[in-house]
């Protein structure tokens, strides 16, 4: 090619495969226009200056990809001295573990206490695919074949952050050029295809991590997220949008709160249509202000995003619910794994209410999808011809999550987000979540971040509940990758009880 840079053919296809996608939330911003907010007048889709030209090859020619670089910490310090120049070291060293099989058979990935000690059962995974969990440094894991779990394939001890990838290639000869061509000849072609792009996942990981300083925890190439990210260049940044799902004052009487049955273009309500049951709203609109309060992961808190008389109405939805034992990941990983973990991480008891649960309940996805600014028709199923040129009606939000916390209970660090395997063209995974408090005054129950940068405290950023309060924050880069900052953790109940609303929003769709 002369010596130009060029895109990689894969990279183009992706990108051709989520253009309806970048497209129709586009085009739902622009026609939404009770989405005013703080960033009015500014270009919505500017690149983020975090994101840095890195050139890399991975057998196809130079290549160039935008690749997010954390900012210099003392950025995050607007108009006061930074306490240092550097990022404090967080005490909590934990991080995501990776594993990558590039096999092509099933196999297990296991968790051991020490050396040959007690085992739990972390993951089945398919051939070509990966998975994993938090974990620390020095944590041990292996792999065994699906069939012979007494045979261990590989072990792995884990290293410390940024070292999050691990990897099983039981074809490539480090050396050996024939050998490894003769290892992948006997492998058929579709197996083949699906090595090739697993490789240049590992190969390209590694020329991203000397470039960020940060693994790659998808599979190449992964554009970025479809939907707008609020930037937090800053601490107490703040932005705010107006809405027009005013809060509920007072409850509408039991026989006009009944479930939505109206579908697709029956749902859509005109900016000047009047919003669901209005006479017992307050007013036409209101603003909401986000602040940052972490940049990097990016965390933002939003007062008063529900009323009381919404929280009320989520609390006695509860009383009528039947709560399970809270269970850990995404859906995507298979069963035996998740009922073999012998570690229990997540202590709590949840249960699940759909957007159509009531107007009440519809009215907060469209309240978030403003703070979002993604349209509230991305956040349901949409029919009737409703957005005819995306080719899904599938919501890209999973219902809200309802967790109620005993004393002593607890979910250790975790991420939100999962891994996907190398066949899957979009990637689907969360992209953002909203926390949302139903209660105050407990001892302990905090949400915490403990692995925020900054550069003044190795202690954990810590938010404590209030009633009405949301937090959200992202569990992708801009450039597509997951932030493995994100991890966050509630804090172990001391004294009283714990009630809140998880919501989370996926990207590019939701693939449950």
């Amino acid at each position: 090619d002369g010596g130009h840079r060029r895109s990689s053919f894969a990279m183009m296809t992706m990108q051709l495969l989520l253009t309806f996608f970048a497209l129709f939330v586009s085009t739902a911003l622009a026609e939404n226009p009770n989405l005013s907010c703080s960033l009015d007048g500014d270009d919505h889709n500017a690149k983020d200056p975090a994101l840095k030209e890195m050139t890399f090859d991975v057998g196809d020619g130079p290549e160039t990809f935008l690749a997010y670089v954390q900012p210099d910490v003392t950025t995050f310090y607007k108009d006061i001295d930074p306490p240092s120049s550097k990022i404090v070291t967080p005490k909590h060293k934990g991080l995501a573990g990776l594993f990558i099989n590039m096999s092509n058979k099933r196999v297990r990935l296991y968790w051991e206490a020490y050396l040959g000690g007690a085992k739990s059962l972390i993951d089945v995974q398919n051939g070509f695919s990966g998975g994993g969990t938090a974990t620390f440094p020095t944590h041990s894991f292996f792999y065994t074949s699906d069939d012979d779990p007494d045979t261990i394939l590989i072990r792995f001890k884990v290293g410390k952050y940024p070292d999050n990838v691990y990897v099983y290639d039981p074809y490539h000869i480090e050396g050996d050029e024939k050998q490894t061509s003769n290892n992948l000849e006997a492998l058929n072609k579709e197996d083949r295809e699906s090595y090739k792009k697993m490789r240049k996942t590992v190969l390209f990981g590694e020329e991203y991590k000397k470039f960020t300083g940060r693994s790659y925890l998808v599979n190449y190439p992964r554009p970025g997220p479809t939907h707008h990210m609020w930037r937090a260049d800053y601490f107490n940044q703040t932005h705010w949008i107006t809405t027009r799902e005013t809060h509920f004052e007072k409850m509408p009487p039991k026989e006009e709160r009944l479930t939505i049955t109206a579908y697709g273009k029956k749902r859509a309500l005109a900016d000047s249509a009047p919003r669901m049951l209005s006479d017992y709203r307050t007013g036409d609109t209101m603003n909401l202000t986000i602040k940052a309060i972490s940049c990097a992961p990016r965390v933002f808190e939003i007062k008063n995003f529900l009323s009381p008389v919404e929280v009320q109405h989520l609390l006695d939805v509860a009383a009528g619910e039947d709560l399970a034992l809270s269970s850990t990941g995404i859906g995507n990983k298979a069963d035996d794994a998740e009922q073999s973990d012998t570690r229990r991480t997540r202590t709590s008891y949840n249960s699940w209410l759909e957007r159509e649960r009531s107007p009440v309940v519809d009215a907060i996805y469209r309240r978030a999808s403003d703070v979002l600014r993604i349209d509230e028709a991305l956040l349901r199923h949409r029919g009737d011809g409703e957005y005819p040129n995306v080719n899904t009606d599938k919501t890209i939000a999973e219902s809200l999550q309802l967790v109620h916390y005993d004393p002593n209970q607890e979910y250790t660090a975790h991420h939100d987000f999962g891994y996907s395997d190398v066949v899957e063209p979009f990637q689907a995974q969360r992209f953002a979540t909203i926390l949302l408090y139903l209660n105050e005054g407990m001892e302990g129950g905090a949400t915490s971040f403990p692995r925020w940068a900054n550069a003044e405290t190795f202690e954990e950023l810590k938010v404590v509940p209030e009633v009405g309060k949301a937090v959200l924050f992202y569990s992708q880069l801009p450039d597509g990758n997951m932030d493995d900052l994100s991890q966050h953790e509630a804090k172990k109940v001391r004294l009283g009880e714990k009630w809140l609303v998880n919501l989370w929003v996926w990207s590019p769709v939701y693939e449950k």
